[in-house]
């Protein structure tokens, strides 16, 4: 390849051993025409025409407006977080590359030694490897590489290309200085080692790319090494497959391993100008996490468990997957529905944040933690006096806990309410009254009651009796006669003025009356049944045959008392 300039002569080439390097259409040639001269009209004359000025230039718009393509239709970066998009490439992954495209061949039998002997740009992608040459310009590409990440990777490739002109036969027929060529062929394959940087890989379905490696390229007149630089396409179809555009050059050294010809240029190229195909990638791109919901209350009082849940795309994005609770009061959880206990009031931010080898999502959420609830408790309720009685001050007390401000409201249980810890209340009328407390504040409500009687007051006989009068019976008999009832009609008197008395009944017989057990009995019985006649209640009479009592044939007058029944007051609380 000649050397690169824009238009400058160079010096002439370094001449070799001769050898007959012609091909047959020009094995009739004498030797001297197999030569590389400098420029003349001559020359230019047999040169053939159909390179258009500025070749070099459409070549490289076409590359520009793929990338500016690619730029234009992807999406900005900005639209979607890197942490809630799915890549649109796979990394950390093996891939295939299959296509083909026109091959292009920039050297010292180009075409361009009989005008300047140099390269310019503009031979790059000469027009008349279509025309000059009955073999068409092609290449096909291949590559095995792996995808580190979704713009990055490495990879072997392998180019086979028919290029014209790399046959090493010079068209020219201009005699000047012999030079080196023959009949080489128009086939060389390239063997490329070479990395890749995508631009935006991850989130452009349109991405550019870069690559750059070296390059060994074989089939000429001897191996031949160099690096190689290409600009591309890819455009994802699906997860897995995409299409790409290229175009790739291999610069090769020496300046004679492509075409046997040594001009001043160090370096021939075999390029791919441009190719197409598809890249297939063995693994799906890793799908991250997205967070599609986030619970937790709102509001939640210190010491109280406050129940978190996330839920997230677990079908579809890639395992494992990890999570992770971040609870403002520096404490952290995993999982997807932990709990947590705050100890002190305040204003918290809840972060969870789940991750995967594709990217990581986060949110997050605001709990305000408050005092614990302190609901109203009846410690104690109480009266006094109790019991009360008629037009008598009562006053009620209470203890009452929890936290202020407290409301007391009091039902006395007569129709009538108060207010307040300790309120003062008389009652009408006797009776039993139940008087219910309610506690309340913004916490809750208590409820407690006491049963308070309320009594008449009594006489003092209520209070000193310790006896009532003793009825006797005729012998044989438990009939009561005028005298008994005068004085039963007494203790009736006494009872229903003192309900808080009841009475207890004992019956006795003489020792020579018959059946005295039962006769006592009977006699009892009958000093009941008068009180129970005179408006006292059962349940205040208690009734007992004590049997005969008393000697037999006792002092006169004795035998009289050993037939009677006595009434025994007792009071509430008395056994």
């Amino acid at each position: 390849m000649k050397r690169l300039s824009l238009g400058l002569g160079s010096p002439p080439m370094t001449s070799r051993p001769t050898r007959d390097t012609r091909s047959s259409d020009d094995a009739h040639l004498p030797q001297s025409f197999m030569s590389f001269p400098t420029s003349s009209p001559t020359a230019q004359a047999l040169l053939p025409s159909g390179r258009p000025d500025g070749s070099w230039k459409g070549f490289y718009g076409l590359l520009l407006t793929a990338v500016l393509f690619g730029l234009a239709f992807s999406p900005p970066a900005q639209a979607q977080s890197p942490a809630q998009a799915q890549s649109k490439r796979a990394g950390d992954t093996f891939y295939i590359k299959l296509g083909g495209g026109l091959s292009d061949y920039a050297g010292d039998n180009d075409g361009t030694l009989s005008i300047d002997q140099t390269t310019e740009l503009r031979e790059f992608f000469d027009t008349r490897k279509f025309t000059d040459r009955e073999a068409f310009p092609y290449v096909l590409v291949g590559e095995l590489g792996y995808q580190f990440s979704p713009g990055f990777g490495l990879g072997l490739g392998y180019q086979f290309g028919q290029y014209p002109f790399a046959d090493g036969v010079p068209f020219t027929t201009t005699p000047s200085a012999p030079g080196q060529g023959g009949n080489l062929g128009q086939s060389r394959h390239t063997v490329q080692l070479l990395a890749r940087y995508m631009v935006r890989a991850s989130t452009w379905t349109f991405s550019p790319y870069v690559d750059a490696g070296l390059n060994v390229s074989l089939g000429g007149f001897s191996p031949g090494v160099g690096p190689l630089v290409g600009i591309g396409m890819d455009a994802s179809v699906s997860d897995r497959v995409s299409l790409f555009l290229e175009g790739r050059l291999n610069f090769t050294f020496a300046d004679d391993a492509v075409d046997g010809i040594t001009s001043a240029t160090r370096a021939d190229a075999l390029s791919a100008l441009p190719a197409v195909g598809l890249k297939y990638t063995f693994d799906r791109p890793a799908v991250p996490p997205r967070i599609l919901e986030l619970n937790g209350p709102a509001e939640v009082a210190a010491g109280e468990s406050a129940a978190f849940a996330a839920r997230v795309n677990e079908e579809e994005a890639t395992r494992p997957l990890s999570y992770e609770w971040e609870f403002g009061d520096g404490r952290t959880a995993t999982g997807l529905t932990p709990s947590h206990v705050y100890n002190e009031p305040g204003t918290y931010t809840v972060a969870f944040t789940a991750r995967n080898e594709a990217g990581v999502a986060r949110d997050s959420l605001t709990v305000g933690v408050v005092p614990p609830p302190r609901p109203p408790r009846i410690v104690s309720l109480g009266a006094t006096p109790d019991p009360a009685s008629p037009g008598e001050p009562v006053q009620f007390e209470s203890t009452v806990e929890g936290a202020e401000p407290l409301t007391l409201e009091w039902d006395f249980g007569d129709g009538r309410s108060g207010m307040g810890p300790a309120p003062t209340h008389t009652y009408d009328a006797p009776g039993e009254y139940t008087v219910r407390l309610v506690a309340s504040n913004e916490d809750g409500t208590a409820t407690d009651s006491l049963t308070l009687p309320v009594e008449r007051a009594l006489p003092a006989v209520c209070t000193t009796v310790q006896e009532l009068n003793t009825v006797y019976f005729a012998r044989r008999a438990s009939s009561l006669d005028s005298a008994a009832r005068q004085k039963l009609q007494e203790n009736a008197e006494v009872l229903r003025t003192c309900p808080n008395l009841s009475v207890r009944v004992e019956g006795f017989a003489a020792p020579d009356e018959p059946t005295p057990l039962l006769l006592s009995r009977d006699r009892a019985r009958a000093v009941a049944e008068f009180y129970e006649d005179n408006g006292i209640a059962p349940g205040r009479i208690t009734t007992s045959g004590e049997g005969a009592v008393g000697d037999p044939g006792g002092k006169k007058g004795a035998d009289e008392q050993n037939r009677r029944a006595d009434s025994i007051p007792q009071r509430d609380g008395d056994l």
